[in-house]
């Protein structure tokens, strides 16, 4: 009886391993595709920041380049031409911040 049994286990096994072996296997191989799915998206989006901040260095370069020509022509005569001129008054104004104390002492 006991020869009975131990045969019927045994055949039992080996068809729940065999299929527990093939879902491990199925189920790493499907994490291996997401992560070379991930890895190669990566790589896509990588490629498409670096042409993206070429471009925007160069605008910025632009950008600049026109500040300084635009600054380099700001003169007394443009500003006087430009309905700008000398003040009257010798009163200063200056303009403070209201920023929040850190503690309630002034």
């Amino acid at each position: 009886m006991t020869q009975y049994v131990q045969e019927k286990v045994a055949t039992i096994e080996r068809p729940v391993t065999a299929w527990t072996l093939i879902a491990i296997i199925f189920g790493l191989v499907c994490v291996y595709a997401y992560f070379v799915n991930g890895a190669i998206m990566n790589a896509v989006l990588a490629k498409e920041m670096r042409a993206e901040v070429s471009s925007l260095t160069s605008s910025v370069g632009t950008l600049e380049a026109q500040y300084l020509a635009a600054k380099s022509s700001v003169s007394l005569e443009s500003a006087i031409a430009s309905g700008y001129g000398e003040s009257q008054s010798d009163t200063i104004y200056i303009a403070k911040r209201g920023t929040t104390p850190l503690s309630f002492n002034r």
